[in-house]
């Protein structure tokens, strides 16, 4: 008698007993219902806080770009803009100790002037949007 034909058999001995016990497990077993709510409530607990992670990195990555595009040392600065149509514009930049007038094209930048005397330019702070909001409120 070979292995495969004594593990056949043994399996066919032991087959009710299988059976038996699995209609024991699932008789004992009582039947689970899902709540169509509560797994509605728990996706949308998940998209909320998918929005917010979203939001997040995006709050996160425009500061730390923020930082770096406007510069640390302050070597070069923008500090007054003059538009002067849809693309074309004036501006003075701030380079070193260095005042200049250019003209920016969407072909070009092109340097108008070096001013000899510094303008000095106030520098205001961008509103924040608390104060955006209470002026749009007034109106």
């Amino acid at each position: 008698m070979n292995v495969f034909s004594a593990c056949a058999k043994a399996l066919i001995l032991l087959l009710p007993a299988f059976v038996q016990a699995e209609e024991t497990v699932a008789v004992a077993a009582p039947t689970l219902q899902t709540d169509p709510m509560g797994s509605a409530g728990k996706v949308a607990a998940f998209l909320v806080l998918i929005l917010a992670l979203i939001f997040g990195l995006a709050w996160l990555v425009n500061k730390t770009r923020a930082g770096h595009m406007t510069g640390n040392g302050k070597q070069l600065q923008m500090l007054a803009v003059l538009p002067l149509g849809t693309k074309e514009k004036i501006a003075i930049i701030q380079a070193g100790d260095q005042q200049l007038v250019i003209g920016i094209t969407p072909q070009q930048i092109t340097t108008l002037s070096v001013l000899d005397t510094p303008i000095s330019v106030e520098q205001n702070s961008p509103a924040s949007f608390s104060e955006i909001l209470k002026m749009a409120a007034k109106r």
